[in-house]
């Protein structure tokens, strides 16, 4: 029986994909700080480990909660990751016009990441993704490149290379607060759907590569429910964090003009006083 920790796959597309990234950003990105080149390479990581480790045979191949981790990393970690490694200075004229963009529209890149996750999570087009998964197939690009594409675009208005042109901290609130209502209510469908909702994980075979189809012994029922509280809880979380960091943010910008407002009422008193 051949160990979970060889499955290992690198498929020639992904690894395209993730040199293009790497060439966008040494020759487009503009100036590297240690911050960036973190945000790139952690980013780069976790492309990797969704696309090619053992994580990755997991969810094509036996759970479901494993797929949706993948979707999870892709979309809220390593799409905002390789927003936030471009620089301070980006050479590439289409950032400045993304940016802008997105600071007057930011409902285009929203409803692009709520589409994109919805989608991949309609039964029939879920079940018939992993029929195109085998052999020498655009698919594994289409769908791990959607997922990341996802990411950096609903990402970018909040975490953009250029911080004049972040969307107002109170718009950025409903932003996150609306995608965790979005998140939550396709989390809660997947948990409570029926278990032949998602065809493809019931007919699996019984082993998989000489290894076992179901190491962790987990049945059809609870893995579905484990992959909506997956999409769920943790998701929720994300975009609860950031909305109170934005929240964060915008009571300091405040805090200037509360302390000058107090300052003068204050000083208004006296003189009355006087």
């Amino acid at each position: 029986m051949k160990s979970l920790f060889y499955q290992w796959h690198a498929d020639p597309l992904i690894i395209l994909m993730v040199m293009t990234l790497i060439y966008l950003h040494y020759r487009k990105s503009g100036t590297s700080t240690i911050k960036s080149r973190f945000c790139f390479w952690s980013a780069i990581g976790l492309v990797l480990i969704t696309t090619c480790s053992p994580l990755h045979f997991l969810g094509m191949h036996v759970y479901f909660s494993a797929h949706m981790v993948n979707h999870v990393i892709l979309l809220l970690i390593a799409g905002p990751l390789l927003v936030m490694s471009i620089g301070t200075k980006p050479s590439a004229p289409m950032f400045k016009k993304i940016s802008l963009f997105l600071h007057k529209r930011s409902w285009p890149a929203w409803l692009t990441a709520v589409i994109i996750m919805w989608c991949w999570h309609i039964p029939f087009l879920f079940d018939r993704s992993f029929a195109g998964m085998s052999g020498f197939t655009l698919m594994p690009l289409v769908h791990a490149g959607s997922m990341l594409l996802a990411g950096i675009l609903f990402s970018w208005p909040l975490v953009g290379p250029f911080p004049e042109l972040h969307i107002h901290p109170l718009s950025g609130i409903i932003y996150l607060a609306t995608a965790c209502i979005s998140c939550s209510l396709l989390g809660l469908l997947i948990t409570f759907a029926p278990i032949h909702t998602y065809q493809y994980y019931l007919e699996t075979g019984a082993a998989m590569n000489g290894m076992r189809s179901n190491p962790w012994s987990l049945t059809p029922a609870a893995d579905q429910q484990a992959a909506g509280l997956v999409m769920w809880v943790p998701c929720c979380f994300v975009y609860m964090a950031g909305c109170l960091y934005l929240l964060r943010r915008w009571f300091a910008s405040q805090e200037p003009n509360f302390g000058r407002d107090a300052s003068i009422s204050l000083s208004t008193l006296m003189t009355n006083h006087e």
